[in-house]
């Protein structure tokens, strides 16, 4: 699916609205990312992905905060708002 990690790089952020350049697909890190396609070495599915900017992106990768259900909860609401841009 590279089609939707390439279609980031024009997008703003759904998170904070930056659009730096430097929005990428971001992967889907939280409670439920096994469950999402999540494996030894392997990403979630690119479906399971959001527009992130750089500073996003590394709020989302702090391993320690990552754990929490509110910050897999604020992720999984952003993977859908990007599924809701892209379908439109």
């Amino acid at each position: 699916m590279a089609g939707l990690r390439a279609f980031a790089r024009d997008q703003s952020c759904v998170r904070c609205g930056a659009d730096d350049g430097t929005v990428v697909l971001a992967h889907y890190t939280g409670i439920r990312q096994h469950s999402l396609g999540k494996g030894r070495g392997i990403k979630c599915s690119d479906i399971a992905g959001a527009h992130l900017c750089h500073a996003c992106h590394l709020f989302f990768d702090n391993p320690t905060e990552r754990k929490s259900i509110e910050m897999s909860e604020e992720f999984l609401f952003l993977v859908v708002l990007t599924a809701i841009r892209v379908h439109e």
